[in-house]
């Protein structure tokens, strides 16, 4: 194996009580955080919110291209910075997924407009079915709600009902059913998130035809059962970590290995939590990547310390057994997290907005999980050898 660092005794084990207090201070101050934020900043994967693709066709007299940010710029007007946004060509056109967090359910503008009207006019409309409406002449409402209505109600009344409904650009339109008698149109736009979205987009890109293709909800019932189904498939792989180490070590070392992956989570978690980033069901699986990959190197080092302790036996006290399987080990950690965080890193500068914090979350793991197998599982196995005299590895034959 090509050797980045040549032999080394680096005496790690002297600074452990110092790198776990760091540790504590971090995995704190990371807790208060997700405390004054009242909670992990869910996504609409845990939170409910919604998913709306939308197709912009193209058109050769615009005057650019839209883009992830231009459309990022224009949500953070109507309050939807917060937004997910994602682009990907189709042979009709661009195609762009917005992912909202909605807060709170707007009405429907139709729902607000028939309720102006039952508290302006009592009594005094009848509201017309679409099948009874002539469609000679009927006026293009696409991208709009409309309710139809026969009424004796001047226009004017009519149009303090459009003007007093919490809609957007409320209209006023006279046609006709299929009956001959008159009929009047009022239509409107929400300001729900749906609303504030199409409003935006019309205003900020005239030139860019655009169709809502689907809107689908995630509700907050859903987001909370994919909450729990994410902790649990967490717990599930540290509980099965404790026993595959059982089984290929000893009890000890799981029990070290976990609370090393414990450590890294928690410090990702509240980095995230500083920086109010979004945890997501990418994230989540970012976080078990970061676990699988921190297990790795503290296995490794693990063998190495088993291996040392058969060869060394009572020539070396526990703390230098330690050191000297760490230092063995050295080159080929500093080798595998340098080239691995490289990637991670252009992944991280050059993947864009949809994989910013997937690729953060591993690139902060990668760093805190070399670190970890060095300054907290390992000073577990000596820290517990000291208090208690039985020293981790020595008990039974690994397997193999």
């Amino acid at each position: 194996m090509i050797k980045f660092i040549h032999k080394t005794n680096i005496d790690f084990q002297s600074k452990r009580r110092i790198a776990m207090s760091l540790s504590g201070i971090l995995i704190f101050i990371g807790l208060v955080s997700i405390i004054l934020h009242g909670g992990p900043n869910y996504s609409i994967d845990f939170e409910g919110g919604l998913a709306i693709l939308l197709r912009f066709t193209d058109n050769e007299d615009a005057a650019m291209p839209i883009s992830e940010d231009m459309v990022r710029e224009s949500l953070a007007k109507v309050n939807l910075g917060n937004s997910e946004v994602k682009m990907s060509r189709s042979a009709q056109g661009e195609d762009l997924l917005i992912r909202i967090k909605e807060e709170g359910r707007l009405k429907p503008p139709e729902s607000l407009i028939r309720a102006k009207l039952e508290e302006k006019l009592p009594e005094q409309w009848v509201m017309v079915a679409d099948d009874q409406l002539d469609m000679n002449g009927m006026p293009d409402l696409s991208g709009v709600s409309y309710v139809a209505v026969k009424t004796d109600a001047s226009k004017k009344d009519l149009n303090i009902v459009l003007n007093e409904a919490e809609i957007n650009n409320p209209n006023l339109i006279e046609h006709r059913a299929i009956d001959g008698q008159k009929v009047w149109l009022l239509t409107g736009e929400g300001k729900d998130a749906v609303g504030r979205l199409k409003k935006v987009i019309n205003e900020d890109y005239p030139d860019q035809p655009f169709e809502i293709r689907s809107i689908d909800r995630v509700g907050p019932r859903i987001g909370s059962e994919l909450r729990v189904k994410a902790l649990l498939a967490i717990l599930a792989a540290l509980g099965l970590i404790i026993v595959y180490l059982s089984w290929r070590f000893e009890l000890l070392f799981g029990v070290a290995a976990v609370v090393a992956l414990f450590h890294d989570v928690l410090i990702t978690l509240g980095i995230f939590s500083l920086l109010n980033l979004e945890i997501s069901l990418t994230v989540v699986g970012a976080f078990l990547t970061l676990v699988g990959y921190s297990l790795n190197d503290t296995i490794v080092v693990f063998d190495r310390i088993r291996e040392n302790l058969k060869r060394y036996k009572d020539k070396k006290r526990y703390a230098e057994i330690i050191n000297v399987s760490i230092n063995q080990n050295l080159s080929r950690t500093i080798i595998t997290s340098l080239t691995t965080t490289l990637v991670v890193l252009i992944l991280f500068l050059m993947g864009g907005e949809v994989l910013h914090s997937f690729s953060l979350a591993l690139l902060v793991g990668i760093i805190v999980g070399t670190y970890s197998s060095i300054y907290i599982a390992s000073p577990i196995l000596i820290e517990w050898a000291e208090r208690t005299g039985i020293k981790a590895g020595k008990k039974k034959k690994g397997r193999k």
